[in-house]
């Protein structure tokens, strides 16, 4: 498996570009052979996405708590002291205008499963992955998306990219088996210190499988456009002629 999943990361580093490694996360029953836990303080979900770039380990559902949104966008059953953070921050969060206190209902999340997650780069992720998480450009996130069919215009087209919070973005992935993007929110960029020029990319596992063949694809296509934009842009360079001078 980590094999497979090695060389998905190096096509994917290699054909978009990544300034960051891919990482990736899967809910588990155990703690895998080799694996360690997480030991610290996490000021939110997103933060372990980060923290995977250096690594495996494996962070309980207690570790998510500190941001209860993030939390329950994992699956995760909420303490009663998460319940009150969760609480107190949806107030604050209507009170400066920043959500509509009806949105939280239809806040997605992922199925509940375990209070085990594991965490790490994809190269080197040992088991069935769940969700890959990249860090792209627009150019990038273009030819991600050519890649798994999402530009494709059809009758029911859907662009599956949203804005807060960022960890959504997670759940619609897993749960409709697709990509799905985010333009990050202002906690996401703090607490992963995300540069602004970035965005979030959450592919679902199960296309893992066929994202590299299908990168090499709609690279080979994008090249062969470029080509053909490039000799317009020769041909036809942009003048102008003002009226009456």
């Amino acid at each position: 498996m980590a094999q497979r999943y090695a060389e998905v990361a190096r096509v994917c580093e290699r054909i978009l570009k990544l300034g960051r490694p891919p990482v990736a996360l899967a809910r588990v029953p155990d703690v895998p052979a080799g694996v360690s836990r997480f030991e610290g303080v996490a000021p939110s979900s997103c933060s372990f996405w980060r923290h995977a770039e250096q690594g495996l380990f494996v962070a309980r559902d207690a570790d998510h708590m500190n941001c209860p949104i993030g939390a329950m966008t994992m699956g995760f059953e909420l303490t009663a002291e998460a319940k009150a953070k969760l609480e107190g921050g949806l107030g604050l969060m209507t009170e400066v205008g920043y959500i509509d206190p009806k949105e939280a209902e239809h806040l997605p999340s992922l199925l509940p499963e375990g209070p085990l997650v594991l965490y790490g780069p994809l190269a080197q992720f040992p088991i069935e992955a769940e969700i890959a998480l990249m860090w792209l450009t627009p150019g990038q996130a273009m030819l991600l998306r050519e890649a798994t069919g999402d530009v494709a215009w059809k009758s029911d087209v859907s662009s599956n990219l949203f804005g807060r919070p960022s960890c959504a973005a997670l759940a619609v992935a897993s749960n409709e088996g697709n990509v799905a993007l985010s333009f990050g929110c202002n906690g996401m960029r703090t607490f992963t210190q995300t540069d602004p020029s970035l965005m979030l990319a959450a592919v679902s596992g199960r296309l893992l499988s066929t994202l590299g063949a299908t990168l090499e694809r709609a690279d080979k296509a994008q090249c062969a456009m470029q080509q053909f934009y490039d000799q317009q842009q020769t041909y036809f360079p942009f003048t102008t002629k003002m009226a009456g001078r």
